[in-house]
């Protein structure tokens, strides 16, 4: 039996402090301190007893001392149960009702006997934790472990009046909650294990680190402190070395208050990674829950992903100052660079007991930069910029060091950096092509007309929302049938003006009558041409059915893959696309975590206005593990905001050639505080007909050329600098 008690409240009395290793002794009678119902914590996990009707009913109500457990808040929480050897289903724990709700019965397996025990797993998991099992009269063995990773171990034996007592908890029956608690964070630091031991490892999600991010978390968090410059080159899993900071550091206690400060363009993507790939809900800065609460959100909420331009605003600057962070993640740190402005103050005068800074170029202009950087992290490290600017700046050349070995000893204490070409990481090539569309007359008419009246409703601020027309304009791009069902869903709302609804249901009728369509044509072609399996991507449900009875009808093997299937269906329909199924059709869940590098050939059968979501597509073909060149085919039609958006990414920064991460580093440099897709939203919104979006989408094209070129420029200056005397183990 797995647990979390609550945080101790007494001393115990007799307790003698533990070694590292060993065990401790407790004469006389121990009380727990805590009464009332005991929280599930994340991280707990509890062997239950099932009977046959729960079991075949997947409605799994708790009795005994499981009574006593409740949610957080008395809000469901999310678990998972495992039953032997089958493997884990979802569930959720109402604590106010005492019912497992199982989404997924079958999935436990057929019941044998007339009763069972299940391990129940409390979500998001964030040990350490107890095991505590029966020794015999007057004792019980409490272990302290990592979940189910035992780490040292220590005996406890309680009076023998409390036998009884003891015994009833350990067996699951009901019966107080016994005296169990024992000061345990009094003595957590001496029974914690060294951080050479990664107890966090276990628990990540979709992701298995790399030798050199084990090296640089270890690295990080045992001489650096967890106080450390990430500056591996684009591609080698920055975001995943601090994941596995962050959670080290949470499993430990030791980071309970967290901000993350990144640029716009990355809030959201930062928000996915720490919730897919390591069990942790932030909330964002743009969130409604986060916004309601206004400048005090920043100090009700522990978990934070923020854009900088948001955090460093004087009314939220006040605040954040104020809160003492455990852990502050700074993404994209190359903005830090210069010292003198408001982002760098910002960041300097903010309360923290760990800092990490994360960027492949620390270095653009002078090496003044990467003083200003280190400052950040290790005040002194690199001495007062007088003494620097003196002993390693080299005269006539800002950029050159006088000593090269020297600085890079003195860097060996605060920054990690591995490059491509020493971790053994590559992938193979990515070939695009645009396969251009030729809609037919009633086609190219919806898509101007709709166009043109969404734009001019949104401008005069009447019933068409900024939200509504984007969101109608994406599906525009992707087929009349997704177009079809958004336009029947806003017409049955009420409130619309008569006039309005008219043009709206007429404009439905347009898209219910286009059938045969020219995209479903050329995917159609595509797949005749193409002899192996390929992966095709719609942001829209809708058209994925579209392209589900089309590929049906053609006789064409197929799965689907989208979010709102269970566990089992999606590990289901990848199975079925590794195996039979020629294509998966998958929305963007697919996009994220689903690596399916036995496939090589990816169809963007519609176009995200965010190339970080283009990116995260083709990651999950183009990764370490593919063997073969990865083939991109884009389908568009002229004269969309998709083929715009294509030119300006292909022709101007070479998107598709891109080494992964390149593209995040690029949109990083972009100074607005908005996401890229909101940018081409208000680009489309306000331009003055086609002609005018077209000019301002080369605009900013030019603007993602110039972050690439200085981008580049920086790469090349950090190798030389820097070379490969940073990465884990080539210090001192």
């Amino acid at each position: 039996m797995f647990g979390s008690p609550p945080s101790p409240t007494l001393w115990s009395a007799g307790w003698t402090p533990p070694a590292a290793t060993g065990s401790a002794r407790l004469a006389g009678t121990a009380r727990w301190a805590h009464t009332g119902p005991v929280p599930l914590h994340p991280g707990d996990r509890f062997e239950i007893p099932v009977t046959r009707a729960a079991w075949e009913a997947g409605h799994i109500p708790l009795t005994g001392a499981f009574r006593h457990l409740v949610a957080p808040a008395g809000e469901p929480t999310p678990v998972t149960l495992r039953a032997s050897a089958s493997r884990p289903t979802a569930a959720v724990w109402d604590g106010e009702r005492g019912l497992l709700e199982v989404s997924t019965p079958e999935d436990l397996g057929p019941m044998t006997g007339a009763a069972r025990r299940l391990e129940l797993h409390v979500e998001e998991a964030d040990p350490p934790c107890f095991r505590v099992g029966p020794l015999g009269q007057g004792s019980l063995d409490l272990t302290w472990g990592i979940a189910s990773r035992e780490i040292a171990g220590v005996s406890v034996r309680f009076d023998p009046g409390d036998a009884e007592l003891l015994a009833a908890f350990a067996d699951g029956m009901e019966a107080p909650l016994p005296a169990y608690d024992l000061n345990r964070w009094a003595h957590a630091i001496a029974l914690t294990p060294g951080f050479d031991e990664l107890v966090s490892l276990p628990f990540l999600r979709d992701v298995i680190p790399y030798e050199h991010q084990i090296a640089a978390v270890q690295t990080a968090l045992n001489r650096m402190r967890g106080r450390a410059l990430l500056a591996d080159e684009v591609g080698l899993g920055k975001t995943v070395e601090a994941g596995i900071i962050l959670s080290e550091l949470r499993r430990r206690r030791l980071a309970r208050r967290v901000l993350v400060l990144t640029p716009p363009g990355l809030v959201t993507q930062w928000q996915e990674e720490l919730r897919r790939k390591f069990c942790l809900d932030f909330v964002t800065h743009d969130a409604e829950p986060f916004r309601q609460a206004g400048a005090e959100a920043w100090r009700r909420f522990e978990r934070v992903v923020a854009s900088f331009h948001t955090a460093k605003r004087p009314e939220h600057a006040r605040v954040i100052e104020e809160i003492p962070y455990d852990l502050v993640i700074v993404d994209e740190a190359h903005h830090l660079r210069n010292a003198r402005t408001v982002l760098w103050q910002f960041v300097n005068r903010l309360r923290r007991t760990f800092l990490l800074l994360l960027t492949a170029t620390p270095v653009q202009n002078d090496l003044e930069e990467l003083f200003n950087l280190v400052t950040l992290l290790q005040p002194g490290q690199l001495k007062t910029l007088r003494a620097f600017r003196r002993d390693h700046v080299a005269r006539g050349d800002k950029r050159q060091p006088q000593d090269p070995e020297g600085l890079r000893r003195l860097l060996a204490d605060v920054m990690i950096r591995n490059r491509r070409a020493t971790t053994g990481v590559a992938v193979t090539r990515r070939i695009a092509r645009t396969l251009t569309v030729e809609p037919s007359a009633p086609e190219q008419a919806l898509y101007a007309e709709l166009s043109e009246f969404l734009r001019a409703g949104c401008r005069r601020g009447g019933q068409i929302t900024r939200m509504m027309a984007q969101t109608l304009q994406m599906e525009l791009g992707s087929s009349p049938r997704a177009a079809a069902v958004t336009l029947e869903r806003l017409i049955a709302r009420p409130g619309w003006d008569p006039p309005l609804r008219d043009r709206l249901r007429r404009f439905s009728e347009q898209a219910r009558a286009l059938v045969d369509d020219a995209k479903s044509r050329a995917l159609l072609s595509l797949l005749r041409a193409w002899p192996d399996k390929l992966l095709v991507f719609t942001r829209f449900r809708a058209t994925q059915e579209h392209l589900a009875g089309l590929l049906g009808e053609a006789g064409e093997p197929f799965a689907l893959y989208h979010g709102g299937l269970r566990r089992a269906e999606k590990e289901d329909a990848v199975r079925a696309f590794e195996g039979s199924a020629r294509i998966l059709v998958s929305t963007e869940a697919g996009g994220e975590g689903r690596n399916l590098q036995f496939a090589h050939g990816l169809v963007n059968y519609d176009l995200p206005w965010n190339p970080m979501r283009i990116e995260q597509r083709i990651g999950r073909l183009s990764r370490v593990g593919q063997t073969r060149d990865v083939h991109v085919f884009n389908l568009v039609a002229p004269g969309t905001i998709e083929e715009t958006l294509l030119e300006v990414l292909d022709a101007k920064i070479n998107m598709f050639e891109l080494v992964i991460g390149e593209i995040d580093m690029i949109l990083g440099q972009l100074t607005t505080d908005q996401d890229f897709e909101e940018i081409v939203t208000e680009l489309w919104l306000t331009a003055e007909g086609p002609e005018v979006f077209r000019t301002r989408m080369q605009a900013l094209g030019d603007q993602l050329l110039a972050a690439k070129l200085g981008y580049l420029e920086a790469k090349a200056l950090d190798d030389r600098l820097f070379g490969d005397a940073l990465a884990p183990g080539a210090g001192p």
